[in-house]
């Protein structure tokens, strides 16, 4: 029985590798490939719906292979069998959405409730695995009543919170938030490459690395990571495509779950370095009113998650835990990254750096914190190639570009047309907004009084605290860092370059990855913050510290807060967005043609982009966060080879990107025919009765 148990779980697992394998994008690929050159001897058609059936087929073998691998190592026969059903429950709701042609509705009935039944099966058998589960929630009952409740990091939490969300719905209103409402984010841009990038995405078929798409550099595959459209929210959304209507956008959610995160781990932290319940309530509004969050909200979008950071500062102030728990919260923040922005990745791991630092001086114990690091290390690493951050996208091709995007040694102090009260300062920087961290004319002050009273009283620290076991030496660690990162490599003040320094390839390579080095400026920006209100709070009594932070805090709204409503207000207003393919007939050409192939740099990209997600098309380029433009250039180039000796491709539209190149075409081309439309120059393979009144 041994033999036949192991036996089982060996294949299984053989089997779940191989699986794993099969699905890759470029396995899918080269599948296709033989199929159409060594059996088929012709091109398939409905080539997405293959893609779709192989993918299908993969996953469906892997849930299987899952399914049995749990079985033989579970010694519970009625738990295994619960799981059994769960896992099947799940596989046949999930299999009808990764097969998006296949009409599963009626079907999506059964597995949902032989998943209830499984779950609920599950905890009849298994009881004792819920007891921590159940001792918890007694423990936040307890919490809830008399003034437990009122003084609990939980209550703390929910008040920064609802701060944090009152605080968006102020600025921003309410419209955004409508799921359906879509043409706010069509006013070009960012804001549209994002969401453009998501919608693409939803009609992408589907690959593992999951965040795969084949629709926005065709034929290439790239990373939903690259259009910086919240690789979490895009897969989750995804995966419910076929229950949402067919405009949907979660940028409003986004954005308000950012501002709710941002007050309350704001006000966790107040808390955690001694304030009060009042004081930390106060302080978290501070975070809120961060002038570097609310400049990238619906700019940058995904890089308002400044929570990441809070929490991250949050964690650094945490006692030393055990190994799991260092493993599992690091772990979590850097998944957490990868799934929002790439640029918190190396923001994350330094704060995990000095952390672990600090544990190591307090334990003696450098193999414990090797294990985080490299665990942490690991799982990252997994994640990112889960998302497909491996494809296709290379660092930046202007490398001249790197330095060009570094904070100033004015940046604090520089408002950058956000002040009410303070001017503009001078920089030389080609992208002064990655440098900005502004603190506002309140925080400045705040900053100047504790400054003030540390020279008046000729000491650092408020309390003596111990020089390695304490945090500041570590938190005072990561600023210095983090200060000298934003900088580099070129360290200016105004309009004046104090000095550069070289970079050695090695670093030079990796550190081109995150060349907007500006944007490392903001972890210091939140310590700031933090110290002067740890200061404050060491300080001052509990009423003279909540009256000083209340008066800093209107000073600080009447700094930022013009140029906080005037942002807010442009999302206010209702944006009717109209198409500058405004013809009717690109709509049949739509319903004729599958490709669409820009010949040169592309025009209109933003109308092209919604044609194509509107009618499942494709496009050969687009404007992404990262790409591999050498790649998409020599692809280019061999069309244009192709269509001067060949007649044009049955299923592609080809874009010009002006006249003098369409006459080239036609004098050399065999068999284009071409089209002016809404001022774009257009050549496909055969004249349309609809196109008459459109020839060039």
């Amino acid at each position: 029985m041994n033999k036949i148990k192991y036996s089982l779980l060996a294949i299984s697992i053989i089997g779940f590798a191989v699986c794993m394998v099969l699905m890759q994008a470029q396995i899918i690929d080269f599948i296709i490939n033989i199929i159409e050159t060594k059996m088929l001897h012709r091109k398939l058609e409905s080539l997405n719906k293959w893609k779709d059936y192989l993918f299908g087929t993969g996953y469906s073998l892997t849930v299987f292979f899952v399914m049995v691998w749990f079985f033989f190592i579970k010694n519970n026969f009625y738990a295994s069998l619960c799981f059994l059903l769960s896992a099947a429950g799940i596989y046949l709701y999930t299999y009808t959405i990764f097969t998006p042609n296949h009409d599963g509705h009626d079907l999506l009935r059964f597995p949902m409730v032989v998943l209830l039944w499984g779950i609920l099966a599950y905890v009849l058998v298994n009881r004792r695995y819920f007891a921590p589960l159940t001792h918890r929630l007694k423990g936040i009952k307890s919490c809830l009543s008399g003034n437990n409740f009122l003084n609990s990091s939980l209550f703390v939490f929910i008040c920064g919170g609802l701060l944090g969300t009152l605080f968006f719905m102020y600025i921003f209103g309410t419209a955004i938030l409508d799921f359906t409402y879509t043409d706010w984010l069509m006013s070009g841009g960012d804001l549209s490459q994002h969401y453009l990038g998501w919608r693409l995405f939803r009609n992408s078929s589907w690959y593992f690395p999951l965040g795969l798409m084949d629709n926005i550099v065709y034929p290439f595959k790239i990373s939903i990571i690259y259009t910086d459209s919240i690789p979490l929210f895009a897969v989750i959304f995804k995966l419910l495509s076929p229950l949402l209507p067919l405009n949907f956008q979660y940028f409003g959610l986004f954005g308000i779950l950012c501002y709710a995160l941002q007050g309350g781990a704001g006000a966790l932290i107040v808390k955690k370095i001694g304030g009060n319940v009042c004081q930390s309530i106060i302080g978290s509004m501070f975070f809120i009113l961060s002038s570097v969050m609310i400049l990238r909200l619906y700019f940058h979008t995904s890089l308002a998650a400044h929570f990441i950071l809070l929490l991250c500062i949050l964690l650094c102030l945490r006692e030393n835990s055990g190994i799991k728990k260092q493993i599992f919260l690091w772990s979590c923040l850097l998944v957490l990254s990868v799934l929002i922005h790439l640029y918190y990745v190396p923001m994350v791991m330094i704060f995990m750096f000095f952390q672990l630092l600090r544990n190591y001086f307090l334990t003696k114990n450098l193999k414990n914190q090797c294990v985080v690091i490299c665990v942490a290390l690991l799982i990252l690493i997994g994640t990112m190639f889960c998302l497909g951050a491996f494809y296709f996208a290379k660092t930046a091709d202007d490398r001249g570009a790197f330095g060009s995007a570094s904070a100033n040694l004015n940046s604090f102090l520089n408002p950058m047309g956000m002040s009410r009260f303070i001017k503009d300062m001078p920089h030389i920087s080609a992208f002064p907004h990655e440098g900005f961290a502004y603190l506002g004319l309140g925080m400045i002050l705040f900053t100047l009084i504790i400054g003030g009273y540390m020279i008046n009283q000729r000491t650092l620290l408020p309390i003596k605290v111990k020089s390695k076991t304490g945090w500041f030496p570590y938190i005072s660690g990561i600023v210095l860092w983090f200060l000298l990162f934003s900088l580099s490599p070129t360290i200016a003040f105004n309009q004046h370059k104090l000095f550069t320094y070289p970079v050695l390839w090695p670093v030079d390579e990796l550190w081109n990855i995150f060349r907007s080095t500006g944007r490392m400026l903001w972890p210091a920006f939140y310590i700031i913050i933090i110290f002067c209100i740890w200061y404050a709070v060491k300080l001052f009594s509990g009423k003279k510290a909540a009256i000083i932070m209340g008066v800093l805090l209107l000073i600080q709204w009447a700094d930022l807060g013009y140029w906080f409503i005037t942002k807010g207000n442009s999302f206010k207003t209702q944006v009717i967005w109209q198409t500058e393919l405004a013809s009717p007939v690109w709509s049949n050409l739509a319903h004729d043609y599958n490709h669409i192939f820009f010949m040169g740099d592309y025009t209109k990209l933003n109308s092209f982009l919604d044609l194509s997600a509107n009618h499942k098309m494709t496009v050969n380029d687009a404007y992404l966060a990262r790409t591999n433009t050498s790649k998409i250039n020599e692809y280019k180039q061999k069309e244009k080879e192709y269509l001067t000796h060949n007649e044009p491709r049955d299923d592609t539209i080809y874009i010009f990107q002006d006249e003098e190149q369409a006459l080239l075409f036609s004098e050399a081309g065999k068999g284009i025919h071409f089209f002016i439309i809404d001022d774009v120059f257009i050549g496909i393979n055969s004249g349309k009765t609809y196109l008459d009144n459109y020839q060039y």
